[in-house]
């Protein structure tokens, strides 16, 4: 059973260290079910986009979060 909590804290940050490329060469997945693989999707897509820009980002959150 996965959580988005574990994907977060072991996939997506690698995002933080690595290129996608590096990380996509490195790593297999396999065995998941259609919910897990769709899981794993949405926390890669929104650890690269955070990543890529983390300070804008962080203010986006804080502006929704009205902080």
């Amino acid at each position: 059973m996965l959580t988005s909590a574990f994907l977060n804290t072991a996939i997506g940050q690698l995002y933080r260290d690595f290129e996608e490329d590096k990380i996509k060469n490195s790593l297999s997945v396999e065995h998941l079910c259609l919910e897990d693989k769709t899981l794993l999707k949405r926390v890669t897509s929104t650890a690269k986009l955070y990543y890529k820009d983390p300070e804008r980002m962080q203010n986006s959150i804080n502006e929704i979060l009205g902080e």
